[in-house]
């Protein structure tokens, strides 16, 4: 009776050690949610308006087409204080045709050097009057943000080549 105890206490102290083993080995797996750790692509989905700005100077909007797998793209500095974030490319549908069949592509702009600042659960950007290329156009606006764990929200607009304003909202997903 007496060695039946000892496996017995044995295998529950093995058991117990394999399980705070386990408990300890996936805090390892869990970052710190830092301006480091905000780095990678978000996929989620656009919304919002495009207005086009036609040669009477008359505004005519045109809807967001969420894909809903449009992706941002935060990278990280080499200092580790400041982000870029490449904008979603977002669609509309066609000025020409207004059919969303016929979607046209606005690809997103890169805007560098953005200061994030962290509280205790969120980490925000706030740029007003950024420039930026989204490519082959120059391309204007105001952009902020919101990381909160693996989740990014986007306001931005987007003046696109003089000719085209854009107010966009962006949701997305960590990788």
């Amino acid at each position: 009776m007496r060695n039946f105890t000892r496996i017995y206490l044995l295998v529950i102290f093995a058991i117990a050690g394999i399980a705070a083993f386990t408990a300890c080995s996936n805090d390892d797996d869990d970052e710190p949610f830092t301006i480091k750790s905000i780095e990678g692509e978000y996929v989620g989905s656009a919304t919002g308006t495009m207005i086009l700005i036609n040669s009477e100077g008359k505004e005519i909007p045109f809807d967001v087409v969420s894909n809903g797998n449009e992706t941002a793209e935060i990278t990280l500095s080499n200092d580790g204080t400041t982000i870029s974030v490449l904008e979603p490319t977002f669609y509309s549908a066609s000025p020409v045709t207004y059919s969303a069949d016929e979607k046209y592509a606005y690809p997103g702009a890169i805007i560098s050097n953005i200061k994030p600042e962290q509280n205790a659960e969120t980490i925000t950007i706030n740029v007003k009057g950024y420039s930026s290329m989204n490519g082959v156009y120059t391309v204007a606006g105001d952009i902020s943000g919101v990381f909160e764990g693996r989740n990014l929200t986007l306001d931005y607009t987007f003046l696109h080549a003089g000719g085209m304003i854009g107010t966009i909202h962006f949701e997305g997903t960590k990788k």
